[in-house]
């Protein structure tokens, strides 16, 4: 096309030859960009989880739109509206510091107030999974602690599940891919013998099938982000295209459910590749179950927004209503659910079939989670348990559940424990056949981990700078060259900085 434009002029270009050029490449790139396609979904039951800013932008979109968000999971990050007063307070107490829940209750209270946000009283219907390793020098366990305390002034927290016992770096966490367990490296994705995202699928959407193994049967789609946005994506962080997981089921126009993942800092797909949207865990998950996975992506930029590392927005950089329903990031990704949505047909919802199946699918050294599948003629369902072998059950739920999770608190580390299910009816309530067991972990390390590059760390007075060498503080450990590109991870112990991670205990 532009071949012929260029051959049928019989003069000299002028500027206004370029510009019907200019115009036609354009109308040719929008011709071709690649919408999202709409599915059999339901919207109002929209599951988001997200590492890191992705973490904090999860919690962000569940709180805006919690009138259609059931639950939401969190690797390593923060409460609501924790950096509002910019990036000096997202770079200190939110990342390393014990954040004040209450703050957090009274920013998300007046976003309520003035309709920035859905109701807080939804939030109830919400379950929570959080997970942060003791590893973590990057957002600090504290960080996550109160984020729990913040999400269980409006979540009971029988629905709120937090892992903290293992010894992960700042990373999403899997079962069979990625760095070794403890490292904080790209692409952020490390093998925890672990599975995050099938654990949180589980605990916000109930007992589900087993992720399938192999060859996946759906595939994943690339798709134009800007049609989703009120302005430029670049100027608001976002990349051009965005990723999406579609099992062939849903493409075959089966009911299916949507979960949003949002990647973290210096894990967009432009820094990492697939990493994230093929490799993170959820995508055989989704295939099994019906689950559509929608990836939304960030861009990195150093002039406007300032956003170097590719983050979401946590701390303001597109505005002050970043956290907000009307903000420029959380308006992009509703606008694309709400195209996802449009093929939903109601009453072709998946229907529950035979008796409930309960497992407990994780624990720590003090809490148990337990899921199990719906049932068509339930109510509600009772939680029963025994410590040990011999001992009976007992009921451990105030008044039937009407979700399809449970976390079982205030338990001994190191010890096992079984559990049954009571269905209830309007005719009463029978005992499950079955039962499922499980033991509680040994409490973590004590650990202080840091990890950043090697001259905030002497800036922070974590160690010393030598003829541009860099030194632990306390232990002299080498740490490499004394430059922003050198990042190291230290842990203090007995005063002193070292070089290195903190180890599990020894198994007694």
């Amino acid at each position: 096309m532009f071949k012929k434009l260029c051959a049928s002029i019989d003069r000299p270009p002028r500027i206004d030859d370029f510009i019907k050029i200019s115009l036609l490449f354009l109308y040719a790139t929008v011709a071709t960009a690649d919408p999202l396609p709409s599915f059999n979904l339901d919207m109002r039951a929209t599951t988001v989880s997200g590492i890191s800013s992705g973490g904090y932008m999860a919690l962000q979109f569940a709180v805006a739109h919690s009138d259609s968000v059931t639950g939401v999971g969190v690797f390593a990050g923060g409460q609501y509206r924790c950096a509002a007063d910019g990036i000096n307070e997202a770079l200190g107490p939110c990342m390393q510091g014990r954040p004040d829940p209450l703050a957090a209750v009274a920013e998300t209270e007046a976003a309520a107030n003035l309709g920035h946000i859905a109701p807080t009283t939804n939030l109830s219907r919400q379950r929570a999974w959080l997970f942060s390793g003791y590893n973590d020098g990057v957002v600090k366990q504290p960080v996550m602690h109160s984020l729990y305390d913040y999400l269980t002034r409006y979540i009971p927290a029988e629905h709120v599940y937090f892992q903290d016992t293992l010894p992960a770096g700042h990373a999403i966490v899997t079962e069979q891919h990625g760095a070794n367990c403890s490292l904080t490296d790209d692409p952020f994705v490390n093998d925890c013998d672990y599975d995050g995202p099938g654990l949180l699928l589980q605990h916000l959407l109930g007992k589900l099938t087993p992720p399938t193994t192999g060859t996946l049967s759906g595939r994943i789609l690339t798709f134009d982000q800007s049609l989703y946005t009120r302005i430029e994506t670049s100027r608001i962080g976002m990349a051009e295209k965005g990723y999406l997981y579609v099992p062939d089921s849903c493409a075959q126009g089966e009911a299916c459910r949507v979960h949003i993942a949002f990647h973290g800092c210096r894990q967009y797909a432009g820094a990492v590749g697939d990493s994230f949207y093929r490799n993170a865990g959820y995508n055989p998950w989704a295939d099994s179950n019906g689950i559509i996975m929608l990836y939304p992506q960030t861009q990195a930029s150093t002039l406007v927004p300032f956003n170097p590392k590719g983050c979401w927005d946590w701390w303001g950089y597109t505005g002050s209503d970043f956290a907000y329903r009307n903000g420029a990031q959380i308006s992009a990704v509703r606008n694309m659910l709400e195209q996802l949505s449009k093929g939903f047909r109601p009453g072709t919802e998946r229907s529950a079939e035979g008796l409930p199946q309960l497992q407990a699918i994780d624990s720590t050294d003090r809490s148990v989670s337990l899921v199990w599948t719906s049932s068509p003629n339930a109510s509600g369902f009772h939680l029963y348990r025994a410590t040990g072998s011999s001992e009976e059950f007992r009921r451990i739920t105030r008044s039937p559940e009407t979700g399809h999770s449970y976390v079982d608190r205030g338990l001994t580390a190191a010890t096992s424990y079984r559990y049954r299910l009571g269905m209830v009816t309007a005719s009463g309530e029978t005992l499950v056949p079955g039962t499922t067991s499980i033991t509680t972990l040994s409490p973590p390390p004590a650990c202080d981990p840091y990890f950043n590059d090697n001259v905030t760390h002497v800036n922070k007075g974590r160690a010393y700078v030598f003829f541009g060498l860099t030194f632990a503080r306390g232990s002299w450990d080498y740490m490499g060259l004394w430059n922003l590109l050198s990042e190291t991870a230290l842990y203090r112990e007995d005063g002193k900085f070292q070089v290195g991670v903190c180890t599990p205990p020894p198994v007694r």
